[in-house]
């Protein structure tokens, strides 16, 4: 009876103390799980190829990055190949499952929005110097466990939610706020499967998410991730 007492007083303890970390702790935890603030930094570029799988469909598709410079997601449905853009001064799509027959361009507005997911390194890292604020917002459930919810409000005053699981110190879950298709949405992905790459970065190779007013549920399986490859940058630029 004691030591049942003794055992469960320890893990009470032990989520206590977790919780009581500050908002640089859980930070610093972040991102030394997902590799290092200096390899982190060290990000220039990014690919993975993943399979989506959405409505009974399985969209192969692959997401190319360059750091602060642009982000580029092709992918395939119904035998047709689309691709979204966002870059630094731009953005288009080009969807011809929906019908489209030529590259349109992303509203400003939208690609302004859009600019925070350009940096690798991620919102965490040097958040003050990039003009950020970052407070803890309370706790919650993802997956079962309880992680810490902070909240990201970046410099021109958009903010997204960034859950970090206070023990392991990786992303379990981001919720981000933006426009999209000309309506206010909200991007919910839930992250899990962390391996790391051979330089020593950790990423999620499984991640669900939902998009306000999107297709549903869509489970990404990623299946390659290449780091610091060459990246033309006219891949950005509409044709």
């Amino acid at each position: 009876m004691k030591k049942s007492f003794l055992f469960a007083a320890l893990a009470l303890t032990m989520s206590v103390g977790a919780f009581a970390q500050t908002v640089d702790e859980i930070v610093q935890k972040n991102i030394a799980a997902l590799g290092g603030k200096e390899k982190l930094n060290s990000l220039k570029s990014f690919k993975m190829d993943a399979n989506i799988s959405v409505q009974g469909m399985d969209l192969p598709s692959t997401i190319v990055q360059l750091n602060n410079v642009g982000m580029r997601s092709d992918f395939t449905v119904q035998g047709m190949k689309g691709t979204q853009v966002i870059a630094k001064s731009e953005g288009w799509s080009f969807m011809p499952f929906m019908g489209q027959d030529k590259p349109v361009a992303s509203p400003a507005d939208e690609v302004k929005q859009s600019q925070s997911s350009l940096d690798l390194a991620g919102p965490l890292v040097d958040y003050a110097k990039k003009g950020s604020k970052v407070e803890i917002s309370g706790k919650e459930q993802v997956d079962g466990k309880e992680a810490v919810k902070l909240k990201v409000i970046f410099a021109d005053g958009s903010n997204m939610d960034y859950y970090v699981d206070p023990i392991t110190g990786f992303t379990v879950k981001t919720v981000i706020r933006r426009k999209m298709n000309g309506q206010q949405a909200e991007i919910s992905t839930v992250m899990s499967d962390y391996k790391k790459t051979d330089e020593g970065y950790a990423f999620p190779y499984t991640m669900n998410q939902n998009v306000t007013g999107g297709p549903g549920l869509m489970v990404i399986k990623v299946t390659k991730i290449e780091i610091n490859q060459p990246v033309d940058e006219s891949i950005f630029e509409m044709p």
